[in-house]
């Protein structure tokens, strides 16, 4: 089933299943953007709201809403500020994640806590990921609005806090000024034209959806697992050298599942746009039931990539191991 977005299932990818998804999530999410340095950071602010998102933050300069996720990035400088929002009772549970011990299982270290001028309950804390990308400094805060729970994940290459193109200051004034409206600016970036037996179920992290049977993004019954199809757009837009690699390798740390073993990916082609189809079996972590998982990674035309991801039970693994395909088949972007 598709978990509640916390952050255990953040990562560098939207998280369990959605978005490396709820990412690296619900991944979805703890995520890197990758891009070259560039100019020292300006020195006034102005209020943006990110797409698809009720956030507003006071940015410099220099920072321009993401086209792939709910938030903002620097290109230049390789910053992005990443948002999740869920409902405001996940707070606590979301709250007990943000640990040095927890974090650390997510590969995320040096975790340290601290406070930011806010007057609401807050948790902030600074930290270090290491990835292919090279080594960044992340920071997060999480806090909690009469009807909200918000999460900001951070991302900086650590050589532009090394040069003092990027300022730790400068991060945190921006994450203090967090606030929320009452509407969100809503953006679709795709769309699918062919949904089977599913339906919409919500959206994480901004621009990831989920799909389920019944159209429902709770279960009925807690730790159930079920049958999804999940979209989740990458984190940043740089290009995918090795797309096969990369596809069986983001299905096979797929946050949520163990025991993955994937099969031979193979080229395919979704909209006009190369694409690398994968199928796995796993288990469910959460309640060992076996899955059958299956994945289109569709490369985006100037970069980055969407990942199309589907969930299949026991009882339902007959019925929709040729409808995933199909789904998959009936993406396309919108202009």
């Amino acid at each position: 089933m598709p978990k509640r977005p916390t952050p255990r299932n953040l990562s560098l990818t939207l998280g369990k299943a959605a978005a490396g998804v709820l990412a690296g999530a619900l991944c979805l999410l703890v995520l890197t953007a990758i891009f070259a340095l560039g100019q020292p950071e300006p020195a006034e602010a102005s209020a943006q709201q990110a797409p698809n998102s009720r956030v507003v933050l006071d940015l410099p300069p220099g920072y321009a809403p993401s086209p792939l996720f709910s938030g903002f990035q620097d290109e230049a400088r390789g910053v992005s500020f990443v948002i999740l929002e869920a409902p405001a009772s996940e707070y606590d549970k979301m709250a007990q994640g943000f640990t040095p011990e927890e974090l650390a299982k997510r590969g995320i270290t040096d975790a340290k806590a601290a406070k930011l001028p806010r007057s609401d309950e807050h948790v902030f804390m600074r930290a270090r990921q290491k990835s292919a990308a090279g080594t960044y400094q992340k920071y997060f805060v999480l806090f909690r609005t009469k009807d909200q729970t918000v999460l900001i994940s951070v991302n900086v290459p650590s050589s532009a806090i090394g040069d003092g193109s990027v300022k730790a200051e400068e991060i945190e004034k921006v994450l203090a000024s967090a606030t929320t409206v009452a509407q969100p600016a809503v953006r679709d970036l795709f769309k699918l034209s062919y949904l089977g037996p599913f339906k919409e179920a919500g959206t994480l992290v901004g621009t990831s959806k989920v799909y389920t049977l019944g159209g429902r993004l709770e279960p009925e019954r807690a730790g159930v697992t079920r049958s999804a199809f999940m979209v989740a757009p990458s984190l940043d837009k740089r290009a995918v050298l090795e797309p096969k690699k990369e596809a069986a390798a983001l299905l096979a740390t797929l946050t949520g599942y163990k025991d993955i073993k994937t099969e031979a990916p193979r080229d395919i082609a979704i909209d006009g746009m190369p694409a690398v189809e994968t199928w796995a079996s796993a288990v469910d972590e959460d309640d060992d039931t076996p899955v059958r998982l299956y994945q289109a990674m569709v490369l985006g035309k100037d970069g980055g990539y969407f990942r199309l991801i589907g969930i299949a039970t026991p009882k339902d693994e007959a019925r929709l191991k040729d409808e995933f395909p199909r789904i998959a088949e009936s993406f396309l972007l919108v202009p």
